[in-house]
Formats: structure tokens, C-alpha cells, sequence
């Protein structure tokens, strides 16, 4: 593809949110469904010819670029599909605007190979994303929007600072899709370093920078929360981290620790949270975070294993949990609610949303042959491989940050035997009556839901050889897929469909079940006493120390956003303090700031 047509990913886009500020809602539907198709079939044509030998001078793409861009347009593709039936009335002009013109903005950061350019996108879309969370129609949809724009917003300070160290590092600013291969030795590119993690965590939503993510996926429509936290902002923060780790600097191994570290207490912290929460969408926001530490350990660790898994992760991540997030919006639609309390039962009446839903249960927990347990299990071989190089001290700093990953995705398996007891299983008398999502929606949640049993099936056949390899190779790191051991997917899965058969044959030789109703003293009982589901794994918030670790959490002392909005104001009352409206004082205050300024000169001087 010629550098002019990588035009088309930005100014198609946008032309078209204009151009849907004055058509009918319905054909503004369509011609964004058609523009999304066209740009998928175009970054389809593109893969096979990604080369910076192309590039422009503003515009570029690689292997990594491309393949994260691939992905993105599938994403969206899918998520519209979805978004054609069901969006709020009140909001659908303007979402339907808003849905390509982010598309748009994204493609912008894949794509620009100017710093100044790369800046520009990153922050429009973070302007996108406290867009959307405005259209939350819920009284915390305010408050949830300034505090996405404030973390997202506050990040982007430090990518600024960032960019400037880096590009005063060399004559030249079009460096991004360039090798730096900077070593954070001297302070400066230390600093540098920092400041870009600090911009890849708050966007993809690692901690401590994630609390905006729960809030966000609570408030927002359910629409753009799987288009945004769930898929094109992960991709987004991820492949500023690829870079990062790849391309720009030469990190020690000590600082990859630091990462890998990161990547764990993401993972063990959020999964933690997620088990406590009695609302669908914050449980699934959760997740949102806790995943996302498996993509920060594989991409920081250095190791080529690893990396690719942590690639592959994030692909994975944005299916299942788009399909999550997309399935718990079918059953919100159709019930008014996304309470645990309010759900169950719902398994008969939406089978579809169900199976779908399922699926994506099982590929977040990691469980064969899906896809979530390819790109886990990848992983965890390059961390092992790793470990076994390292010296005494660091090889127990590797193993204790795996088996939190490992414990993590045992606490998440958990957490979604809760979500689906909650929303479709057990028994509701005012589920009763609910319909099966529309076609629509059952049907995209039904194409990630296959993906994510093709990507698991097939993984090294089509994601891994076929995609992820290019990428390694293009990146250096030819030498991804040494897997140990053996791992044949098909073969587990006649494993399991010979233990789901007896299963299956147990069932029909021994059912006589009867279901009776529920009696208390003698009386039919109160459908508010019956088993909801929100209050599995109480006695986890009861343990003795993490009652006090919980209690800590609901407080918000691991809230950058509320720790750094009372340290503002505290601060903020101490100088209203010293501004009592007092005249003499104010000139005292006059004199004292000349006498200092004097002599910083005189020791300047």
C-alpha cells in the first residue's frame, strides 16, 4: 500500500463523523458499517506489504503497527454490529459521530511516525474517550467522566515530557517507528522511560493508573465501553509499551523486573476487586485491569516467548472481553439492569447470550481449549525460561510474580463462576418474561465468541505463525515460538468432549429431578431472600488481613484519583489559610518573596 493510502485509515473516518452530523440516524448506521468493513478489508490488503520501506515522512507502518491496526479495525467492526440496535435514542446521533471519529483517532496513533503527530492522536483519543463517558446516563456518569479525563489527561503531561526527552536525544524527531535503542542510564532517559510508562499504564489501564477503568465501564454506554477500555485503548496502551521495550530503549534487567512486578500486583489487585463487586459491569471493568498485568509481564520480561504470548494476550483480551462486556449489554437491555441482585434465571431465556457469554467466561479464566489459555500458558514458559538464566535473588523476585499470575487466574475462574451463576443461572420469577437479545447483538458477540475458540484451536496455525511471528521477526526476536512441552489442542478438546459425553450419559440415566418451590416456616419465600450470586466469596472480604486491605480499597486509599484530589484540596486550604485578606501580611509576603528572588541572583550571580 502506497504511503498516500495509509490517508485512508485517518481522513475516511472522519469524514464520515462529519458527514453523519446531518444524515438520518439510520444511514449513518449504515455508512459507518460500510466504512468499517472497507477499512478492515484495507488493513487486511495492507499486512502483507507493512514495511517502513513505504513510510512516509509522517505517516508509517510496521509489522507491529499493522497488526495492531488489523485488530482494531476488526474490533470496531464487530462492536458496530452490535451498536446498529440498542443505543439510547436520546444519544445515537451523537454516537454514531463518535463511534468513526474514534476509530479515526486510533488509527492516527498506530499510524504516525512523527512525534508531534503521535501526540496529537493519543490525546484526541483520550478527548474521545471522555466523550463517551459523558453519554453515561446514570448520576455517576459525570463524576466518572472528569476522573477518566483527569488520569488520562494527567498522563498525557508525561508522554509530552517524554517525547521531548527523546527527541532532544537526537537530531532528527521522526524517530517513533525508528530504533532508538536508548540505555536509561543517565537520568534524563531514565526519566523519559518513566514518563512513557506512566502514559502506556494509564491508557491501557495497569495499576496504580486503572481506577478510571471500573468507573468508566460502570457509567458509560456499554457500547463504547467495549470499544474503548476493553479493546482499542489496551491495544493502544500496550503498543506503546511494545515499543517502548523494543524499539526505543535498551532496558536493564532490573527495570524489566520493575515492569514484570507491575504486571503482577495488576493482576492479583484487580482480580481481588473484581471478586467483591455486586455490579456486572464494574466486576467486568475489573477484569478489564486485572488482565492486562498478563500483557505488561509478557511484554516487560525481554523474554521472545513471552513477548509474543503477551502479544497474543492482548489480541485475546479484546475479544473475550469485548463478548463479556457486549453479552452483559444484551442482558442489561433487556432487563433494565446490570445488578446482580436484579439478574438470574436468565440462561432459558436468552440461551444465546448465554452460550456466547459462556465462552467468554471460560477464555478470560484460562481454561483449554480456548484462547485465553494459549496466550497465558506462552507466558508463563517465557518467565520460567527466564527465571531459570537469573541469578539467585531475582529467580525468587520471577517465581513469586508468577504464581500471583497464576493465583490470579484461579481468582478469576472464581469470579465468573459468580457472574454466570448471577446473570443466568438459578431461578428469578422477574426474568421470566425476557427475550433474547436481537439478532444484532447476538450475532457479534457470536463472532468473537468463535474467535475465541478458533484462536484457541488454532492458535499456532493461524494467530501465532501466521501474524505474531511476522511481528517477532520484523522486531528481532525470531526465535518466539520455542514452546516446551506438548500442548495439542485438538486433542484436548476430544478429551473434554468425551468427559462432557459421560457427563451428558450420567444425566439422562439418573434425572428425576423435580423443582418444587421454596418454603420458609411453612410459607412460599420471599423472592428478595433467594441465592443472587452477589454475595459469593463474602468470606474472602472477612479474612483477617485482607478485611483491612478490602476496607483500605472501598476508602479509596489505592485511588490515585481521590488521594491526589485530597492532597489538592488540603493543599489548596492550607494557602487559603495564609490569605486571611490582611494587607500588612500581603506586603510581608511581597518583601519576603523579593528577599529570596535576591538572593537566588546573588548566588546565581
Amino acid at each position: 500500500m502506497e504511503p498516500s493510502a495509509l490517508l485512508t485509515f485517518l481522513f475516511l473516518p472522519a469524514a464520515v463523523a462529519v458527514i453523519n452530523l446531518f444524515l438520518p440516524v439510520r444511514a449513518a448506521k449504515a455508512l459507518t458499517l460500510l466504512t468499517l468493513l472497507y477499512l478492515l478489508y484495507c488493513a487486511i490488503t495492507l499486512w502483507p506489504s507493512a514495511s517502513l520501506g513505504s513510510s512516509s515522512v509522517y505517516l508509517g507502518v510496521d509489522r507491529l503497527a499493522a497488526f495492531v491496526l488489523l485488530f482494531a479495525q476488526i474490533l470496531s467492526t464487530v462492536i458496530l454490529l452490535f451498536s446498529l440496535k440498542g443505543v439510547r435514542r436520546d444519544i445515537e446521533r451523537f454516537f454514531f459521530v463518535l463511534f468513526p471519529l474514534t476509530v479515526a483517532f486510533c488509527n492516527g496513533v498506530l499510524l504516525s511516525r512523527h512525534a508531534l503527530l503521535f501526540l496529537i492522536f493519543w490525546g484526541l483519543s483520550g478527548v474521545s474517550l471522555y466523550l463517551f463517558a459523558l453519554l453515561g446516563k446514570d448520576a455517576e456518569a459525570s463524576a466518572a467522566a472528569k476522573k477518566t479525563f483527569i488520569i488520562i489527561g494527567g498522563s498525557d503531561v508525561f508522554l509530552i515530557l517524554g517525547l521531548v526527552l527523546l527527541i532532544g536525544s537526537r537530531p532528527v524527531d521522526l524517530w517513533w517507528l525508528d530504533k532508538l535503542n536508548l540505555r536509561p542510564e543517565a537520568p534524563l532517559y531514565w526519566l523519559a522511560f518513566v514518563s512513557l510508562l506512566i502514559a502506556s499504564l494509564a491508557k491501557a489501564g495497569g495499576f496504580p493508573l486503572h481506577t478510571w477503568v471500573p468507573d468508566f465501564s460502570k457509567s458509560s454506554p456499554i457500547e463504547s465501553v467495549a470499544l474503548l477500555p476493553a479493546s482499542l485503548d489496551k491495544l493502544l496502551g500496550i503498543f506503546l509499551l511494545a515499543r517502548m521495550m523494543t524499539s526505543l530503549f535498551v532496558v536493564g534487567l532490573t527495570v524489566k523486573m520493575i515492569v514484570v512486578s507491575i504486571g503482577a500486583f495488576t493482576i492479583i489487585s484487580a482480580v481481588m476487586m473484581a471478586l467483591s463487586q455486586h455490579n456486572g459491569r464494574r466486576m467486568l471493568g475489573y477484569h478489564a485491569v486485572s488482565q492486562v498485568g498478563y500483557m505488561i509481564m509478557g511484554v516487560g520480561s525481554g523474554n521472545p516467548l513471552a513477548f509474543a504470548g503477551g502479544l497474543f494476550h492482548m489480541i485475546n483480551h479484546t475479544i473475550y472481553k469485548s463478548n463479556l462486556f457486549l453479552s452483559l449489554g444484551s442482558v442489561e437491555k433487556q432487563t433494565g439492569s446490570s445488578e446482580f441482585d436484579d439478574l438470574g434465571g436468565l440462561a432459558k431465556s436468552m440461551p444465546l447470550t448465554f452460550i456466547m457469554a459462556l465462552v467468554g467466561a471460560l477464555a478470560i479464566s484460562g481454561i483449554p481449549p480456548f484462547n485465553g489459555f494459549f496466550s497465558k500458558w506462552m507466558i508463563y514458559q517465557g518467565l520460567l525460561e527466564t527465571a531459570k538464566t537469573l541469578p539467585v535473588g531475582y529467580q525468587l523476585w520471577m517465581l513469586i510474580c508468577l504464581i500471583l499470575a497464576i493465583f490470579g487466574s484461579a481468582l478469576t475462574l472464581a469470579s465468573f463462576v459468580k457472574f454466570l451463576h448471577a446473570v443466568f443461572l438459578g431461578r428469578n420469577p422477574g426474568t421470566h418474561k425476557v427475550r433474547e437479545a436481537p439478532i444484532n447483538q447476538w450475532l457479534a458477540t457470536g463472532i468473537l465468541a468463535i474467535l475465541c475458540a478458533i484462536f484457541g484451536l488454532f492458535a499456532v496455525a493461524l494467530p501465532l505463525k501466521k501474524l505474531i511471528v511476522p511481528v517477532m521477526v520484523d522486531l528481532g526476536m525470531p526465535e518466539a515460538m520455542q514452546f516446551i512441552g506438548f500442548f495439542h489442542p485438538l486433542l484436548l478438546l476430544g478429551l473434554f468432549a468425551v468427559v462432557f459425553g459421560l457427563g451428558i450419559l450420567l444425566y439422562f440415566l439418573v434425572r428425576t429431578v423435580r423443582y418444587d418451590d421454596v418454603y420458609l416456616g411453612g410459607q412460599p419465600a420471599d423472592p428478595r431472600f433467594r441465592i443472587t450470586g452477589s454475595d459469593f466469596y463474602r468470606e474472602v472480604r472477612e479474612m483477617p488481613v485482607l478485611n483491612k486491605i478490602f476496607a483500605a480499597a472501598d476508602k479509596k486509599y489505592c485511588d490515585v484519583y481521590e488521594m491526589g484530589s485530597k492532597g489538592t484540596f488540603a493543599f489548596s486550604g492550607w494557602l487559603q489559610k495564609l490569605h486571611p485578606g490582611l494587607l500588612p501580611l500581603y506586603i510581608l509576603y511581597i518583601f519576603l518573596g523579593l528577599l529570596i528572588l535576591g538572593l537566588v541572583i546573588n548566588i546565581g550571580g
